[in-house]
């Protein structure tokens, strides 16, 4: 048989073509375009795109459970901790400059003696009785000029004095005594009276020592300031003590900054006071 037989312009019937390829190619050659027989038949291409679509969907649901799911790390980002964690300047400061307030210092320097008691009746106290520079007002004219019942003073200068002044809480300042716990209104008050009584106008003051005292059985506080005026500085040191009368007993203590060899004499003045049994 040769090519122009197979090629010929009649062709031969589908039984006699078979029969031809089967003697050129073999009989086990399968026809190109011949379908694969139904009783074997191979995997749809419908079964491979829908395990493609399971397997990209278990794929996407693990990674959701690890980044933002259940299973997502419960530490948290940088970003994160710095926007939940709580600025500690702005607390920090009131506390700070609580504690900045140091208690009243233990002054250097040669306390001047003690020579007695100063006894305060209507205050409820009595201090210690200097003696050195220090000289006793007898003045009948001690309450109505500076607004105490005693006065201890040493002359600093020509217009200028240290003094330590006791007797109950003025009148006109006892508004300010509002609780035992609280004393620091007291003091204030007391301060203030004085700066406008026996310091130049314009004076400020800056608190420099504050600490709670016990007198016996009493509470008190004593607080510091040191005084700037125009022509002078001063120290001025004034306690509260409770003493179970209407108002608080007052010591005030006033320092010339030109006399500071005197600023012992305020320890020794505060160790030593004492309260009075009342009748």
């Amino acid at each position: 048989m040769t090519a122009g037989q197979i090629s010929g312009s009649r062709t031969p019937p589908p039984e006699r073509q078979q029969e031809l390829w089967n003697t050129v190619f073999g009989d086990d050659y399968q026809a190109m375009g011949e379908p694969e027989s139904l009783d074997n038949p191979g995997k749809p291409l419908w079964i491979y795109a829908l395990a493609g679509s399971v397997a990209i969907a278990l794929v996407g649901a693990v990674l959701w459970a690890f980044l933002a799911g259940p299973l997502a790390s419960n530490t948290p980002s940088a970003t994160n901790t710095a926007a939940a964690k709580p600025s500690t300047s702005a607390s920090a400061a009131p506390t700070k400059a609580a504690s900045s307030i140091p208690r009243l210092p233990r002054w250097s320097g040669k306390a001047a003696p003690v020579t007695g008691v100063v006894a305060n009746p209507s205050a409820g106290i009595t201090i210690p009785r200097l003696g050195g520079t220090w000289q006793q007002d007898q003045r009948a004219t001690v309450k109505t000029t500076y607004g105490f019942d005693t006065r201890q003073y040493v002359i600093t200068g020509t217009n200028s004095s240290a003094q330590i002044l006791t007797g109950p809480l003025p009148a006109k300042l006892a508004s300010a005594f509002t609780s035992e716990d609280d004393l620091e209104p007291v003091i204030k008050q007391v301060v203030l009276n004085a700066r406008k009584r026996f310091f130049p106008e314009g004076n400020t003051v800056k608190k420099i020592a504050q600490q709670p005292i016990k007198v016996g059985q009493s509470s008190g506080r004593v607080i510091a300031y040191a005084l700037t005026s125009g022509t002078e500085k001063a120290t001025i040191v004034t306690a509260a003590i409770n003493t179970g009368k209407d108002v608080p007993a007052i010591v005030y203590m006033s320092i010339p900054s030109t006399s500071k060899q005197l600023l012992p004499d305020v320890n020794t003045v505060i160790k030593q006071i004492k309260v009075t049994p009342t009748s």
